[in-house]
């Protein structure tokens, strides 16, 4: 069935609180240094898994397409993290964390789409209509 909709709950619960908190220290710290403690956490985070699977005796794997896919990972999460330090500085939470994740949400699965392949149908096109009429209501309140 459907495995991994728990995880991606759990995902989306993880990620509506990294906006929440984001927004709580936006006005607290510059996004230069809020940058800085999220860069740290993260590395400290990993590192940790790392060793846990190599104690553990589960293979690392690593090739260069996964490296190359890897870095794009961490610069785009780099830029979203400063963007949402800057845009929860200036706006409701309530307003930008709608906007910017329906808004990316619609835009990764056009890149599934257009890149890798993946199939159209018409539940998908009104999903993307109903995610961009979301989106224009949430602004225009």
């Amino acid at each position: 069935m459907m495995r991994w909709l728990p995880l991606a709950l759990l995902c989306a619960l993880f990620l509506a609180l990294a906006d929440f908190f984001v927004k709580l220290a936006s006005n607290r710290i510059s996004a230069s240094v809020g940058m800085f403690v999220y860069g740290v956490t993260t590395f400290l985070v990993a590192v940790g898994w790392v060793v846990y699977e190599r104690v553990t005796g589960r293979p690392l794997l690593a090739t260069v397409p996964g490296v190359w896919a890897s870095l794009g990972v961490g610069l785009a999460f780099s830029a979203v993290t400063i963007l949402l330090y800057v845009t929860f500085a200036r706006v409701n939470v309530s307003i930008g964390s709608p906007v910017i994740r329906l808004t990316g949400i619609v835009l990764a699965s056009l890149l599934g789409i257009l890149i890798l392949r993946e199939a159209v149908t018409w539940r998908y096109v009104l999903g993307v209509a109903l995610a961009i009429a979301g989106v224009a209501l949430i602004v225009l309140r």
